[in-house]
């Protein structure tokens, strides 16, 4: 799917459900959102900067700053549970101690404390997912980024989902969250998330361009960052004014 003349912001501190059928795009929209794909035209801004004109050197450095949770996570088998979560904050730069009590405290909030100690490849696929969740929202970092977090998943599972990502919110992330489960979209609305439609590429019911406030990844200085920003346009001059934009 192609997404075509979209354009998103999100802040700090908001939840935003993004829900649309398997064909919607909403997949890519989250790549891209996470910085792992780049866009063949229009552009994704992350603090204030265009990553599409980042050096691949530079990708990293923005990507640690976000927590990113796909349907089938990559998760390092052979290391603990507890080392998988650690190292998402590690590479942020956090200390062995905050990193392990972070880490632990995010197991905590998807329920999987007592997994901590387990090798990752004897996990269930279930568990796996808990486990990347709980990677992604550990800290919080600047920005998460789910793609169907709760797929298979019962309604207490889903309730524990919710609960993790309101969580991260409530601390300060950004949060953007792709899901097909109604259930679970009803559950993030309510808890003060605010739905987006995606069909066929195209965001229907909301409004097209939306600036929001700063939303700064570290180590970036305050000063500089201005705004996040998700654009995939047609490739014409981008709609945000000058004045919202970071340095290149």
């Amino acid at each position: 799917m192609v997404l075509d003349a979209v354009s998103l912001g999100v802040a700090r501190s908001e939840l935003i459900v993004i829900e649309g059928s398997a064909a919607s795009g909403k997949s890519i929209l989250l790549e891209l959102a996470a910085v792992v794909r780049m866009p063949d035209r229009g552009a994704v801004w992350f603090a204030g900067r265009n990553t599409a004109s980042l050096q691949r050197a530079s990708l990293p450095f923005v990507r640690r700053n976000i927590g990113y949770c796909t349907e089938n996570p990559f998760l390092l088998p052979e290391d603990t549970v507890l080392a998988n979560v650690m190292m998402a904050l590690a590479v942020r730069g956090e200390s062995p101690d905050r990193a392990e009590q972070a880490a632990r405290e995010a197991l905590a909030l998807v329920k999987a404390s007592d997994l901590e100690s387990r090798q990752v490849a004897s996990l269930s696929s279930g568990q796996k997912r808990a486990v990347a969740l709980a990677r992604a929202v550990a800290g919080p970092p600047p920005l998460v980024v789910v793609d169907e977090p709760a797929i298979g998943f019962g309604d207490e599972a889903r309730a524990t989902v919710a609960a993790a990502l309101s969580a991260a919110r409530d601390l300060g992330a950004a949060v953007l969250a792709a899901t097909a489960d109604t259930t679970l979209a009803d559950a993030l609305v309510g808890a003060g998330g605010r739905r987006i439609h995606l069909e066929q590429g195209h965001i229907v019911g909301a409004p097209a361009i939306e600036l929001v406030p700063a939303l700064m990844p570290s180590p970036m200085p305050e000063s500089q960052a201005r705004m996040i920003a998700l654009e995939v346009d047609d490739g014409e001059e981008s709609v945000l004014p000058p004045a919202t934009r970071g340095p290149r």
